[in-house]
């Protein structure tokens, strides 16, 4: 029996399988020798950078969204998962004065990455609903309320 060429999916499939396991490797090596206790030299370039991906990944949520961009996927994904990293480190970082606060602000950035993934998710399942029938242009542009067909805008 002859055997296949590996297509480009097989490639993809394979490579993401191997840095999975290299990437548990990883962990459990960190976890057994990153100390417990460590003072971080850049503690505030690295917040305020992370806060400032947010920043950027947010508007450009809102302009995929006031331009009905079906490129807002991206933007809403990249904005849920950056929401769900910023609340990891609040609690996993805060000193016990402070998480009170961090988890006032788990209470705002988790439900705002739920809808940020809710939003994602109901513009693709849009998107890969649409008819063959419509051409590129159209499928690409998101109607006024992302929703389905009796949602598609009169312009």
């Amino acid at each position: 029996m002859a055997r296949r060429a590996p297509t480009t999916r097989d490639t993809v499939l394979s490579t993401f399988a191997l840095v999975a396991v290299a990437e548990i490797g990883w962990t459990i090596y960190l976890g057994m020798s990153l100390p417990r206790h460590y003072t971080a030299n850049h503690w505030d370039l690295a917040w305020v950078g992370l806060d400032t991906a947010q920043v950027a990944m947010l508007v450009c949520a809102a302009w995929a969204a006031w331009r009905r961009r079906a490129v807002l996927i991206v933007f809403a994904c990249a904005s849920g998962t950056l929401l769900v990293v910023d609340a990891w480190f609040d609690v996993t970082t805060a000193r016990y004065s402070d998480l009170d606060e961090s988890l006032l602000l788990l209470a705002v950035e988790l439900p705002l990455a739920i809808l940020m993934f809710w939003i994602a998710r109901r513009i693709f399942r849009r998107l890969t609903e649409a008819t063959s029938s419509e051409d590129s242009k159209e499928r690409a542009t998101l109607p006024s309320g992302w929703g389905g067909r009796e949602d598609s805008p009169a312009d």
